[in-house]
């Protein structure tokens, strides 16, 4: 019988009917494979689409990941923004720094075969980058001004989002972190002893300060949120002289309790952190007038630096006053250096000191240079220090001038004079740009001028290409960066 059956098995015919189709080989193109857009604005996209039959296929716009408020901590789903041939939606997705995947699928409907285009879809608001100023009016009333990079200027925003939540008269200080792990980009007010986090977009108050920890600090006092380099699982936080992280890297989004002091002398630090390779964070003790770390990963313990080393200067013994603390030369994500600018106590003495956070001790001393600043007029008194992420240059500020500080020369010269009642109350740097706040001292004086630099950090052909006027007095300028 297995035989039989064996041999009438292979003399069996398939004589069923198939109908058999062409592969529908769809191509679609567009004017461009990104696309940016303000929320609530219309998404126009027009592909053109060609293959054997278009007449044949289903459309479906996805986009991915898009967050879900029912799992916070997921990877985001997918959601489907139409399902015409061309699309016009208004686009309520959640702004921010990212792109999200934009997807055309075409789908066959005879064969079910998908073709797919990938785009990339960021959706921003008209406060997403650009300059946030910190305005006083005579008053002394504080709000937030904005400048977008095509120039469009904003006054008044937190107030128009906040009405029944006045900005403190104390503000003093505004942060703008972009891809803080889990929680994308962060934007706060600092005030005296507390502060606000701020919807990244529309500016209306999420919450406090002393929300964004685990349990409020024992001294709520902010001071400063940074993130110093790409090798910090960061941002740091100090309060009260005291220094928080989150591990926003991983599953963090709330700040830890605070670091633990390295010995028996407590701790102090100023409202500034260096970072690299070898350090996850170092900050200047205060206190003690010395330099501490906390040794990088997910330590929560600061550290001394070993005495000795053959080092430029003792880490553990500079007996001046912190003016600042801030990235040199290199990348930004990975600065090769850090400069720190002190002052005598007893008098107006300024020096330089070189921060090698990359470095060890031995052959690459951490404490990498020093040397005092000389020929520089009223450094002492500058609004800000900022530095040069390609040549040893600082700039400084007082009055109605703007200097350079050639550090090779160790001297300083006025590359900028401002009009005459023009006082300088802020400045930053931009992409190789000097942005500076002036301000003449009646309603509606503060102006913002931006100063592109030259190869030789003189300002490139001695002239602004942008004055935005009509501001209050800048207290702070701050850059937006998602």
């Amino acid at each position: 019988m297995l035989v039989a059956s064996t041999v009438l098995t292979s003399c069996y015919k398939d004589k069923g009917n198939y109908v058999y189709h062409t592969i529908n080989d769809l191509m679609a193109t567009t004017t461009s494979d990104t696309f940016r857009i303000m929320r609530l604005d219309t998404l126009k996209i027009n592909p053109e689409i060609k293959g054997l039959d278009p007449g044949r296929v289903r459309f479906e716009w996805r986009v991915d990941p898009v967050p879900d408020p029912a799992e916070p901590l997921g990877i985001g789903k997918l959601v489907v923004l139409s399902r015409d041939k061309n699309i016009h939606e208004q686009i309520t997705l959640p702004a921010g720094s990212m792109y999200y995947h934009l997807d055309l699928v075409m789908i066959d409907t005879v064969t079910n075969v998908s073709y797919f285009k990938r785009m990339f879809l960021q959706v921003t608001t008209a406060f997403q980058v650009g300059w946030m100023l910190l305005e006083q009016d005579g008053g002394g009333h504080m709000d937030i001004g904005f400048i977008t990079p095509e120039n469009k200027i904003f006054h008044n925003i937190y107030s128009a989002a906040n009405p029944e939540k006045p900005l403190p008269a104390t503000t003093f200080k505004l942060v703008s972190l972009s891809n803080v792990g889990l929680l994308g980009s962060m934007t706060l007010a600092f005030y005296d002893n507390e502060g606000y986090n701020l919807d990244n977009t529309t500016f209306e108050v999420m919450g406090k300060y002393s929300s964004v920890f685990y349990s409020p600090p024992a001294v709520i006092q902010p001071q400063m949120m940074y993130k110093p380099s790409i090798f910090s699982y960061g941002p740091y936080t100090v309060s009260g002289g005291k220094v928080y992280a989150m591990n926003a890297v991983f599953t963090g989004k709330l700040f830890g309790a605070a670091f633990t002091q390295p010995d028996g002398q407590g701790y102090k630090v100023a409202p500034y952190v260096a970072g690299g390779l070898s350090y996850g964070g170092i900050f200047f003790d205060q206190l003690n007038h010395r330099f501490i770390y906390d040794g990088g990963g997910t330590s929560t313990a600061l550290k001394t630096f070993p005495a000795g080393g053959g080092m430029a200067f003792d880490l553990n013994n500079v007996n001046k006053k912190m003016l600042t603390m801030k990235a040199g030369m290199g990348w930004d994500l990975w600065p090769d250096n850090w400069y720190a600018i002190f002052k005598n106590e007893g008098d107006d003495s300024c020096f330089l000191y070189t921060i090698n956070a990359n470095g060890n001790l031995t052959n690459t001393p951490v404490a990498a240079a020093k040397q005092p600043i000389l020929n520089s007029p009223d450094i002492q008194r500058s609004v800000d220090y900022l530095f040069s992420s390609t040549v040893k240059q600082m700039y400084y500020a007082y009055d109605s001038k703007l200097y350079v500080y050639d550090m090779a020369a160790n001297q300083s010269r006025v590359i900028y004079t401002f009009p005459a009642g023009e006082t300088i109350t802020a400045i930053q740097m931009q992409n190789n740009t000097v942005t500076v706040a002036t301000y003449n001292g009646s309603a509606g004086g503060g102006t913002v001028y931006d100063l592109p630099l030259s190869s030789t950090g003189d300002i490139d052909g001695n002239m602004y290409t942008r004055k935005s006027t009509g501001f209050e007095k800048i207290i702070t300028l701050t850059y937006k960066v998602g």
